[in-house]
């Protein structure tokens, strides 16, 4: 059953990504007969399922649904920017600070990256930038932010850890990681498309001026409130998001059918989906056979990048929030154990800096938008052009992939000495 369960899995996210299917629906239903197979009851099955972890997504992407209604960030984001003036040298690093402040502020990478991106492409534009270099960029500082403790990717990686019996702390040294990992990124792009060169005309970039507007500035009050409740005092942010969000909704700050239409339901039912399948696959024996077979080809200095490149090539395929990290996070600690060492914190790190980084391809959200923004602004790109960008954003993504796979083995041995 340990062979079958593995084979069931990977056509599972094969069938997914050829169908277009959303994959926490079809792990529900393969967990049911498998479990089934197993001789587990349903009771059992529906057992797996985290409920604190749903509380939390939801919650948490609940209120962020609301902030978002309002237009709070976007008026943030273009003060930001603003604040640069004619600095034109100062914008690319404002677009990775722009990134990382609206992901690591509480939504985490997903919610933001739209606004992030298209904002930093059509800066570029106009600036004289490299789109792709600036939207990579961007993108690297929402993938820097994405696991505070507070964001949903935080949440996540917490409890994945909590439950391998690993302590609290974890998410600080994978936190840092991540920042770290994506600085040097943005900076080795920086210097491979040359933006150091770039020197534009004063007042080639135009930012609309902005005003908050009272609901805005109440709106980012209440994220400010949730960050000191859940820091401070130690509150469950997921419970914490539901607070704050239902008495937004009760000042008529929101539509709340508006805000609740706008929770990403697809990527938490994946994520959910994703988890109870996994517990089923861990009962049959799935786990186990798969990190000894991993184990035959890692050592304890390379069992992290091999783990981090391996995230990264399933993220090309694969949502990373929803499908990579409930997958691998929970195998952190047994593949460890499984080459008789290593760190399971370098491991968790790496999977999750893998599994971000790779959202740079075309295929994935980051890298897609940053072309469909380009082709939308350039209205004169032509077809050579728009294939030539693909290309390119096909090679940031691999870059970024063999970067995870370095960075990773150097963190992986300094780990100990640092955390």
């Amino acid at each position: 059953m340990d062979v079958l369960s593995l084979i069931v899995f990977i056509v599972l996210i094969a069938l997914a990504f050829w169908r277009k299917v959303n994959m926490g629906v079809l792990a529900f239903a393969t967990a049911l007969i498998l479990g089934r197979v197993l001789g587990m009851t349903d009771k059992e099955i529906i057992g797996t399922l985290s409920s604190s972890l749903f509380v939390t997504l939801s919650g948490i992407t609940l209120l962020f649904a609301v902030v978002t209604s309002t237009g709070a960030f976007e008026m943030l984001s273009k003060k930001i920017v603003a604040l640069t003036g004619h600095r034109i040298w100062v914008l690319p690093i404002v677009s990775y600070l722009l990134g990382f402040a609206l992901s690591a502020i509480g939504p985490g990478a997903i919610p933001p990256t739209t606004l992030v991106v298209t904002l930093t492409v059509s800066i570029a534009i106009s600036a004289g930038y490299s789109p792709i270099m600036m939207g990579v960029i961007g993108g690297c500082g929402l993938m820097g932010g994405r696991v505070c403790a507070w964001t949903p990717e935080g949440a996540l990686v917490s409890t994945l850890s909590a439950e391998q019996g690993l302590e609290s702390g974890v998410i600080l040294p994978v936190f840092a990681f991540q920042v770290i990992t994506t600085i040097i990124y943005a900076a080795i792009l920086y210097f491979v498309f040359k933006g150091y060169k770039v020197k534009a005309a004063p007042g080639s970039v135009v930012i609309e001026k902005t005003k908050a507007t009272p609901k805005q500035l109440i709106a980012l009050g209440t994220v400010v409130v949730m960050l000191v409740l859940v820091m401070v005092f130690d509150f469950d942010v997921g419970l914490v998001s539901y607070l704050l969000a239902g008495l937004l909704f009760l000042v008529d700050l929101a539509d709340d059918a508006k805000s609740i239409k706008a929770v990403p339901w697809h990527t938490i039912l994946m994520i959910l989906g994703v988890g109870v399948l996994m517990s089923v696959i861990s009962e049959a024996g799935g786990i186990d056979l798969l990190c000894n077979a991993l184990s035959n080809v890692m050592s304890p200095s390379t069992v992290a990048p091999f783990t981090g490149i391996t995230a990264g090539i399933m993220s090309l395929v694969s949502s990373g929030f929803g499908v990579v990290y409930p997958t691998l996070v929970p195998m952190a600690s047994d593949l460890v154990a499984s080459v008789g060492g290593g760190d399971a914190v370098a491991v968790i790190a790496a999977i999750i800096a893998g599994g971000s980084l790779a959202g740079f391809s075309p295929m994935s959200t980051c890298g897609a938008l940053t072309l469909s923004t380009m082709s939308t602004i350039k209205t004169d790109m032509t077809k050579a052009e728009q294939d030539r960008s693909f290309v390119t954003m096909i090679i940031v993504a691999v870059g970024a992939i063999a970067w995870v796979g370095v960075s990773t083995f150097l963190f992986a041995n300094l780990c100990s000495s640092i955390f």
